[in-house]
């Protein structure tokens, strides 16, 4: 856009001069002649782009196409200055083609250009001729300070983008890691909520429940004294209250601290050689649901590996308005599974049908290799969470 603006500048800046020409025909038609070749040398210059797609049609090839670009540039800007010698009127407009030869690099003629002002200078007009001198070498200046702010845009625009994209590739690394982060302190804080729900339910539970037995062997024991098996009696059932209530307090811990997703992701890592990946999109999946679906995931992911020699696996978990869907797909031999019928398939089945659910296993549709398994789980009352 700045090449063009110059260009029209310099264009305005000629017109002027034609008052300096002799009277004649080609005064006339050197507006138009330096229209004409400023305009073809602009659109051939765009060579990769509108220009070469231009001459495409016409070439033999894109390359011979290029090539004629290559030579029809300077033979345009050429014809028209070796014109300007034979009609001094078009001196007035060699400033805009010395602009062009210097702007698109035509060679020797962004040095040769003011010869073509000697016709100008010889036929009396040399008030013109120094005129358009002045003017060309100010067009040159110009061309170079264009070329050059042009060039340091580019360069500028291939920096932004290499820096977008740095810090797109930077903000979605982070975004990485904040999620592997994130899993990994729920893990840590699932993990540590088991570890108490465990370790109050193997001794403190244990304590209290030799407590009970204990006390109720006294009351057995001192069953002649009234009294004495009455204040026995109170302390058992506030034993027997404070054994509900760590019971309560452990199965609380366990619930909290069972999340399904974390579950089958650490489930998937859990086979060797099996390369797997979790789909999970279930917002709220009832507790009877998550537990049939690990069970299945585990028996699937065993099956893929001893019987199907399963090296990568995919799972996905989706929550649909009135059902889950859950699909496991290996690409092991599904052959093999299927043609045997075992107990881990009836197991899988029983499982998703206890729920209401459906479940199938297959090979995938060709030309895909491998099996799957699929299970649906109804959002009826029992499991809704």
């Amino acid at each position: 856009m700045d090449r063009i603006v110059d260009e029209i500048v310099l264009f305005g800046l000629g017109l002027p001069l034609l008052l300096l020409a002799p009277a004649a025909p080609a005064a006339v038609a050197a507006p138009l002649l330096a229209l004409i070749a400023t305009g073809v040398l602009e659109l051939l210059d765009r060579g990769e782009g509108g220009a070469q797609r231009q001459f495409s049609a016409s070439a033999a090839s894109p390359i011979r196409a290029a090539r004629f670009i290559r030579v029809a540039r300077p033979a345009i800007a050429a014809a028209y200055l070796i014109a300007a010698l034979a009609a001094p009127a078009l001196a007035a407009f060699v400033p805009l083609l010395a602009y062009a030869a210097v702007a698109q690099n035509l060679g020797p003629l962004r040095f040769l250009w003011p010869a073509a002002l000697l016709g100008a200078a010889v036929s009396g007009s040399g008030a013109l001729a120094a005129a358009a001198l002045l003017l060309g070498a100010l067009a040159c200046l110009a061309a170079r300070r264009t070329t050059k702010v042009q060039t340091e845009r580019a360069s500028l625009r291939r920096w932004r983008d290499a820096v977008q994209e740095d810090r797109l590739a930077l903000a979605e690394r982070t975004r990485d890691l904040a999620e592997r982060q994130d899993l990994e302190v729920s893990c840590a804080v699932l993990a540590e909520r088991a570890r108490i729900a465990r370790e109050i339910h193997d001794n403190v539970g244990h304590l209290l429940t030799r407590s009970v037995l204990q006390m109720e062997a006294l009351a057995v024991t001192h069953e002649d004294d009234p009294a004495l098996a009455k204040e026995l009696a109170a302390v058992g059932a506030t034993l027997h209250e404070a054994l509900g209530t760590v019971r309560a307090s452990v199965h609380d811990l366990h619930d909290e601290a069972f999340d399904p997703q974390t579950t089958l992701a650490e489930l998937i890592g859990e086979f060797p050689g099996i390369a797997g990946t979790l789909a999970f999109e279930a917002e709220s999946l009832p507790r009877p649901v998550a537990l049939a679906v690990v069970a299945i995931v585990r028996e699937a992911l065993a099956n893929a590996r001893t019987h199907g020699r399963a090296t990568s696996v995919a799972v996905s978990l989706l929550e649909f308005p009135g059902f889950y869907q859950l699909a496991i797909e290996d690409n092991g031999r599904a052959a093999n599974l299927v043609g045997e019928g075992g107990l881990g398939l009836a197991s899988m089945e029983e499982r998703a049908t206890a729920l209401g659910g459906t479940f199938s296993f297959g090979p995938l549709p060709p030309p895909r290799a491998g099996s799957r398994v699929f299970a649906t789980f109804p959002k009826t009352q029992e499991v809704r969470p």
